[in-house]
């Protein structure tokens, strides 16, 4: 569906950059995003609240699907100093499903089109999962959190993914292997508020 094609041509744009970009790792303590004032965006729109090191730029693409014409909203940030960052791109996405479709009380088949998205991610981008698991967002909102490796190992995605309400919410980080293991990618996801509309 289309996640695999938002992830499939962010991904496309990462790995582009990790054959242009010297590898080489920089200290976390003196990476770009510890440099940064992290912005907070309160989106009533979208229904979050996100941390994230710099302004994120926001799009939105309508693509006709099985199920009919869906508005697809992305946030994200490609970071300017590729050579001192922790993470290159953050994205934040998210989409509305028709009522009845998907819902979080629906707890397991939730889980079950997560643990399907997560897969269907690896396969596009010909990459290996290297680790898969639930996680609770919120107080109420089923997710999963998951990495793949990708482009010989070179590059890695990271996502945390949840339903609330109808909709699909994905946040993901792209990072070069390169640059070794930092704490800006916990500190964009676990910022992350959610909210639904009263019933």
């Amino acid at each position: 569906m289309l996640q695999r094609t938002i992830l499939f041509f962010l991904l496309l744009c990462c790995t582009s950059l990790a054959a242009q970009m010297p590898m080489q790792a920089s200290a976390p303590d003196q990476s770009w995003e510890k440099q940064q004032r992290w912005e907070e965006r309160n989106d009533l729109d979208g229904r979050f609240r996100l941390l994230a090191p710099g302004q994120l730029n926001h799009s939105i693409d309508t693509i006709e699907t099985a199920i009919g014409a869906q508005a697809y909203h992305t946030f994200h940030l490609r970071v300017p100093d590729k050579d001192r960052a922790e993470n290159i791109l953050y994205v934040l996405s998210y989409v509305d499903y028709p009522a009845g479709s998907l819902h979080h009380d629906s707890t397991e088949l939730v889980q079950e089109f997560l643990v399907n998205t997560q897969e269907e991610a690896a396969e596009a981008v010909g990459g290996e999962v290297i680790y898969g698991t639930e996680k609770l967002v919120g107080a109420a909102y089923p997710g999963r959190l998951w990495r793949i490796d990708y482009n010989g190992g070179r590059a890695s995605a990271r996502t945390l993914a949840c339903v609330a309400s109808t909709r699909y919410y994905e946040l993901k980080v792209f990072s070069l292997s390169a640059a070794g293991l930092g704490t800006a990618a916990d500190r964009f996801f676990d910022s992350l508020r959610l909210w639904v509309p009263s019933s």
